[in-house]
């Protein structure tokens, strides 16, 4: 049957004999029953109804089919109402977090690449996907998601993640002076190396100490942080004692060093090449011994020598001033206890600094090991713990 329904049609016009307007409906005021009726508008939760039939007549077990939800979801997301308690709303969060839990890493990695630049994805999706252990998940997230805040960043670094973890939260947009400080404790070279080329990366001076003396190791800090804006000059100074005379040259032709502190890194090179350059008759143990009795056995001593490896200079120094014998401070450096390399050199009279630079290149302690001053410069435990340190390796 063709054409509309009888009973639907209009009356015909109203003559004498019919009624008029007044009693009846005028024809114009039926017109909308003969329009064709107008598409639903088609708003977030009829989008989100249909995108949840499609896919389960399209069929959950299909992977493709539930990474193309996950990309289609992200979409929906900004029209989402963002209270929580909404129906909507919770409908699309479990079945992102549905997602972000399927044992397929194909859809957990569509799902997180298309929500990583999401400004308003769900938290618990988010740092879920933050903790995945494969890199096509976790990667993207660690790197763009603002949604993450340095509390979640701060866990992850926290739990020892991948090298390709933290370098991708050391690459971020921005990174906070407490996450700039987390991965550089973690010390992993790599991660370090990407934080100081990083710009948008705050790193407090402590941490920028730390990475300096884990330069020592890992040569390919040392340009790094030669070129890295805002370096202190007493870390530059600090930095002129190792490294080549390439990364010298970078440290003296920085435009924010005054020419005092360009001379004093001259001068640190000047003393660093007279150190190696030294008479080869004279030994190691033998110029300690020179420096201790003419008073020149100081901490600049002990640097110069770190930055040449020379260990038993470094021992025979140590025993020296601290009035132990070698064979007790050896123990001590290759304990790999760094409360008692702490200690020894506490005793010897040089400072936390020191302490530090002796953890790291005379006993070979890690960087994630290696005890930290206290404050940026003091010692962190108090004498009776050094004394009784010492103590365990025969020293009174």
């Amino acid at each position: 049957m063709t054409g509309k329904p009888h009973l639907l049609r209009p009356r015909p016009p109203a003559t004498h004999d019919s009624p008029g307007p007044a009693q009846g409906v005028a024809p114009e005021q039926l017109d909308y029953l003969f329009d064709e009726p107008a598409a639903p508008e088609p708003t977030p939760a009829r989008a989100l109804g249909a995108l949840l039939a499609q896919s389960r007549l399209s069929g959950w077990g299909d992977e493709a089919v539930r990474a193309a939800l996950a990309r289609q979801l992200c979409r929906l997301l900004p029209d989402l109402p963002p209270d929580g308690r909404d129906t909507v709303a919770n409908v699309a969060l479990r079945a992102l977090e549905q997602l972000a839990r399927d044992h397929v890493t194909f859809v957990r990695a569509a799902l997180a690449t298309a929500i990583k630049d999401i400004a308003c994805a769900p938290p618990p999706v988010v740092q879920k996907l933050a903790r995945d252990v494969e890199r096509s998940v976790a990667e993207p997230i660690l790197h763009c998601c603002a949604t993450l805040t340095d509390s979640d960043l701060l866990t992850v670094i926290a739990a020892q993640p991948a090298p390709w973890a933290l370098s991708a939260i050391a690459g971020r947009a921005s990174v906070s002076a407490p996450v700039s400080t987390a991965i550089v404790e973690a010390g992993d070279a790599e991660a370090t190396g990407v934080l100081l080329d990083n710009t948008g990366a705050i790193i407090p001076e402590p941490a920028l100490e730390r990475a300096v003396e884990d330069s020592t190791r890992h040569r390919a800090l040392q340009s790094k942080l030669a070129a890295r804006p805002a370096l202190p000059p007493r870390l530059a100074l600090r930095l002129a004692d190792f490294v080549d005379r390439s990364v010298v040259a970078v440290l003296r032709s920085r435009p924010d060093f005054d020419e005092a502190t360009v001379a004093e890194i001259a001068a640190a090179v000047r003393r660093r090449v007279e150190w190696i350059e030294r008479a080869p008759s004279e030994t190691p143990e033998r110029r300690a011994l020179r420096l201790h009795r003419t008073g020149a056995l100081g901490e600049t001593a002990i640097g110069d020598a770190l930055s040449w490896n020379e260990t038993g200079f470094v021992r025979a120094a140590l025993a020296l001033r601290a009035g132990a014998p070698v064979q007790a401070v050896g123990l001590v450096l290759d304990s790999g206890n760094p409360r008692a390399v702490t200690a020894l050199v506490w005793r010897a009279g040089f400072s936390m600094r020191c302490a530090m630079q002796v953890q790291a290149r005379a006993a070979g302690i890690a960087p994630h090991a290696m005890l930290n001053a206290r404050q940026g410069t003091d010692f962190p435990l108090p004498p009776a713990e050094m004394a009784r340190q010492l103590e365990l390796y025969g020293l009174q």
